[in-house]
């Protein structure tokens, strides 16, 4: 069965979902993205530290649900509710005062299963013969982040800056096709520098044309100096661009071709969870019945 033939409910059906495990699971977590559940929950568990003990992750499909769900929750049973960080997180815009919201520190939720250790486990399975210490070298693991920690940063900071002063233009909406070129069959595609270059001037400009240089150059040296601090693989977007990179790097190491959602599947299995902290710390506040507020 693919993604597309998984049944969908209402948003109302599916807020009520949670009265069905209600007395089953010692929390209710509700989240954004639909056909997410399979992965949720293998990587949930692992925070929690035991094994099937949330039976059922909720997506209402969509930020907007989740917060208005949120702010609409009164019962005393525990639940938590994740949103992104998306780009806003470049800005320092978060959801403030709302109780049991979480919004992660990254782009999305996908930023956390993007690491050397689950990349590692995957083309060792991939393999059954390398040895998970010769599957990635460290030297290739540093030539593939390269791109990712400077061009591909200083590209979503334009797309943040864009998002402040022209919230309608197209921006990570463009894909990672768009800045990508195969220059050889047996290396796959890469990111391409000048494209990168390109699309940053592209966004740029069409900004200066609607707000003017002035307005446009104070705000990207505020998202700038905001996000100097902030983990490059914390806020280009897991989803839309690293995760595909890290497929891309996967097959030319061997691993056969998947959908998105079993690569996902497979990364919440091994990644590391130390980046992970802050969602685990918030899980366990919720279960223990106290309250967090965002």
């Amino acid at each position: 069965m693919s993604s597309q033939d998984i049944p969908s409910w209402s948003i109302t059906a599916t807020e009520s979902l949670g009265l069905l495990y209600r007395q089953l699971q010692p929390i209710e977590i509700y989240v954004e993205d639909s056909n997410s559940e399979a992965f949720y929950l293998e990587l949930v568990n692992r925070i929690i530290g035991e094994p099937g003990k949330v039976l059922k992750v909720i997506p209402l499909h969509g930020r907007n649900h989740v917060v208005k769900f949120c702010e609409s929750y009164t019962d005393n049973s525990p639940a938590l509710f994740l949103i992104d960080g998306d780009l806003d997180l470049l800005c320092g815009k978060r959801e403030v005062g709302k109780t049991n919201l979480y919004q992660l520190h990254a782009y999305c939720i996908e930023n956390y299963l993007f690491c050397l250790r689950a990349a590692t486990e995957l083309v060792a399975e991939a393999s059954g013969v390398i040895l998970r210490e010769h599957a990635i070298s460290h030297e290739e693991w540093r030539d593939f982040l390269a791109p990712i920690e400077q061009n591909l940063k200083d590209l979503f900071i334009v797309f943040a800056t864009a998002r402040i002063v022209m919230p309608e233009l197209k921006t990570v909406g463009h894909g990672l096709a768009a800045i990508m070129t195969q220059r050889t069959r047996k290396s796959g595609p890469t990111l391409d520098i000048e494209k990168i270059d390109a699309l940053a001037m592209s966004v740029s400009q069409s900004c200066i044309e609607e707000v003017g240089a002035d307005l446009w150059t104070e705000q990207l040296a505020y998202v700038s100096a905001f996000s100097s601090n902030l983990h490059p693989l914390d806020i280009v977007s897991g989803k839309d661009f690293l995760l595909p990179l890290l497929d891309h790097f996967m097959r030319v190491k061997g691993c056969g071709s998947m959908s998105s959602q079993s690569l996902m599947f497979k990364l919440a299995k091994y990644c590391s969870l130390s980046r992970l902290q802050g969602l685990s710390d918030a899980l366990h506040v919720v279960m223990s019945g106290r309250k967090l507020t965002s």
